[in-house]
């Protein structure tokens, strides 16, 4: 992500907070209005802390007295607004800026300095208006999902039909969208090519990012190279894979689209569980496809991945007959 994006991104908070400064500011003028004793206590509530200021700055001889009376002052003035307010039912916070986020107060980034998930779903946003992904979640998610495209006829061994199959599967992920905020659930789409799985995360990932849910959605090629980059090319790194790579761990949901399409070597077993592993452990979610059956996936890729992928991951398998081969 360039340099302006961030820039309009920070552009936006700003209008955001003025916005709800000036909109504080009509609430004051409308209550002031109406009710006129409010403006003259908070005229003497600032005049008075103004007089308690100054004599800290000065130390006359009766400090602890002068300061005791206008603290006082200060607390019967509070009061006395207080009791206003209560009386015209007026909430305590009716004066200060309503914020579209609470957690930053629109400023993208909460006290403890970190950014907010606000701001990750305003990059997120921008991050799939600058790719094709937009266009993609507008033609494949559940509303355009289509179950008699999958066959009702028995197939090999299988118990189910790919239909009857399907309908499980739709059911499980569905109720991973509706559940999302409630349960740890990942999952791992695994099976052949052209049977659903790409149509299946674009589905959940539309469904979330509706939601407002932070997803990152990658390939597990441009994945690693994400990491390579920021791993092997840090003084050249762009700010967008910088933030891409940052995302990866912070985001809400992970969606690794064909996993076992990339060069698989010991760097790329290294990265991937450590990707699963935080996640893991800061209990965010991550859903796997792969075109590898289960015991190619365990001989493409270390013992650690599988036990954390076999032990975390919801296992969901697509089977049938490739679905682009027939249309």
């Amino acid at each position: 992500m360039n340099k302006q994006i961030m820039e309009n991104i920070m552009t936006e908070y700003n209008k955001k907070r003025l916005k709800a400064a000036h909109e504080a500011d009509k609430r004051k003028e409308n209550l002031y209005v109406n009710i006129p004793e409010l403006e003259e206590i908070e005229k003497m509530i600032k005049l008075t802390s103004i007089n308690l200021s100054r004599i800290f700055l000065t130390s006359p001889e009766n400090v602890d007295e002068q300061i005791k009376e206008l603290k006082e002052k200060i607390e019967k003035l509070k009061k006395q607004r207080q009791e206003i307010y209560k009386k015209n039912n007026i909430p305590d916070n009716y004066l200060e800026p309503m914020h579209e986020c609470k957690k930053c107060s629109d400023t993208g980034y909460t006290p403890d300095g970190k950014k907010c998930s606000c701001f990750n779903r305003q990059v997120i946003s921008h991050l799939y208006n600058m790719s094709n992904m937009v266009h993609m979640l507008k033609k494949e998610n559940f509303d355009t999902f289509d179950i008699n495209i999958f066959s009702n006829e028995t197939y090999e061994n299988e118990k189910l039909t790919p239909r009857q199959n399907m309908y499980n599967i739709l059911e499980a992920c569905e109720d991973f969208c509706m559940n999302f905020n409630k349960t740890n659930a990942n999952l791992l789409f695994y099976g052949g090519t052209g049977l659903g799985k790409t149509f299946m995360c674009n589905c959940i990932a539309k469904t979330l990012i509706d939601k407002e849910v932070t997803v990152l959605y990658e390939t597990a090629f441009s994945l690693f190279e994400i990491v390579e980059n920021h791993k092997f090319n840090k003084q050249n790194e762009s700010e967008e894979n910088r933030i891409n790579y940052n995302m990866i761990f912070e985001c809400e949901l992970l969606i690794i689209d064909d996993l076992g399409a990339e060069i698989g070597n010991s760097f790329t077993n290294a990265e991937l569980f450590n990707i699963i592993n935080e996640r893991l452990v800061a209990e965010k979610k991550t859903i796997i496809s792969t075109n590898l059956s289960l015991d190619k996936l365990a001989n493409a890729y270390s013992d650690r991945i599988m036990s954390r992928v076999f032990n975390n991951f919801a296992l969901i398998k697509f089977y049938g007959n490739d679905l682009r081969m027939e249309s």
